[in-house]
């Protein structure tokens, strides 16, 4: 199969970058400590419009605005379930019938988890949660890759799940989110035990954004509809982070650290970085590692989305080797089916849709994607 899918891919194998699973609480509750199973997040009800409300924590967690998919955003178009997000099985047929090699999967409803305020709690629900992807992912582990939820509440204990993940189920990369989460942004000094660990380890931290009513978020303030609130959040709280990540310096400390801001689209990146280099040249002082433009623009990564405009300029203004495909499958705004047909279909010449397709993944996950790929393809 592999050989076939390297076949139509024109000799490489094109990789999903930023695909998602959909969870299954009762599985991942039952994988919980007794003590902790109170605490785990409870389906209450779903409104007419689409309001939808959880109990997390014992507290109640109520979508401010109705959700396009409901109870579940892995609804497409027509209203047909893409069951990939849950069942695994159904998942590499996904991956046959798109000409994809292999998904880095990213969580759906556990992107919720940074609504917890105990972080032992937290703690406990992300390591559930990752061995619940473990167990999806060993349904083919040469094509299906985890990363696992950290939970920032503690940054300690992120570092602990980090070194877990890898160490035990050879997950590609942690996650966290680029909101401000138990009162810290990721310029935090307490981040840094984080940083070191995953510069050791050789895995990447992925920032990856979701608009979740309850979770600090840059500008939701000034918004009254949920279409406001998701255009607001996921590229206004991947810009900051940027610009935090770029003034307190980690990649300057850390030679082996590679950041991820994921699913914000890519083409506001050259303009954010020019502008925060800039600001160096005005105050040096407020920047801890020196000017971060070279660093941001090579040891950072972004996806793109398939219609972004501004792809093609942002890859000749210095970041084509740091652009990935992502699917955002199964969730009800991604294009599906015909994803990297679409892609293909653009008016990139073939060197830049090879970076994005393949080698920019490899790239930023590195040999924990690359060495599995290249065995089943033996």
């Amino acid at each position: 199969m592999m050989e076939q899918i390297e076949d139509e891919a024109q000799d490489y194998p094109v990789v999903d970058a930023d695909g998602h699973v959909e969870e299954d609480l009762e599985r991942i509750t039952e994988l919980l400590p007794p003590s902790m199973r109170p605490f785990a997040p409870r389906f209450l009800a779903e409104g007419p419009l689409g309001h939808v409300a959880f109990e997390l924590e014992g507290r109640v967690w109520r979508s401010k605005y109705p959700f396009p998919g409901g109870r579940t955003n892995a609804v497409a178009a027509g209203g047909q379930h893409n069951e990939g997000g849950r069942d695994p099985h159904v998942r590499l047929e996904v991956l046959d019938s798109e000409g994809l090699a292999a998904t880095v999967l990213f969580p759906s409803a556990a992107l919720l988890f940074g609504w917890y305020e105990n972080p032992d709690i937290a703690a406990a629900m992300c390591r559930a949660y990752n061995e619940w992807l473990a167990e999806y992912c060993a349904a083919d582990p040469s094509r299906l890759f985890g990363v696992a939820v950290l939970p920032q509440q503690e940054p300690r204990l992120a570092a602990a799940e980090l070194q877990r993940a890898v160490d035990d189920y050879g997950f590609v990369a942690g996650m966290v989110r680029p909101n401000k989460i138990g009162g810290r942004t990721v310029d935090h000094p307490d981040f840094e035990v984080l940083w070191e660990v995953a510069a050791d380890l050789d895995a990447p931290v992925v920032l990856h954004e979701a608009y979740n009513h309850g979770i600090d978020t840059i500008g939701i303030d000034r918004m009254s509809t949920y279409a406001g609130c998701h255009v607001m959040s996921h590229v206004f709280e991947q810009m900051s982070s940027m610009l935090v990540v770029g003034l307190s310096g980690p990649l300057a400390r850390h030679a082996d650290l590679r950041l991820g801001f994921f699913e914000a689209g890519c083409g506001w990146a050259p303009t954010w970085v020019d502008r925060i280099s800039e600001h160096f040249e005005l105050a040096p002082d407020d920047f801890r590692g020196g000017d971060p433009a070279e660093a941001l623009r090579t040891r950072t990564w972004l996806t793109f989305e398939l219609d972004e405009p501004a792809l093609r300029s942002t890859c000749e203004l210095g970041w084509a080797d740091n652009v990935c495909f992502a699917s955002d499958y199964p969730h009800f705004d991604a294009t599906f089916p015909g994803a990297v047909e679409k892609v293909r279909g653009s008016d990139l010449d073939d060197e830049l849709l090879r970076k994005l397709l393949s080698d920019n993944a490899f790239g930023f996950f590195g040999d924990r994607l690359r060495e599995p790929l290249s065995a089943a393809a033996i």
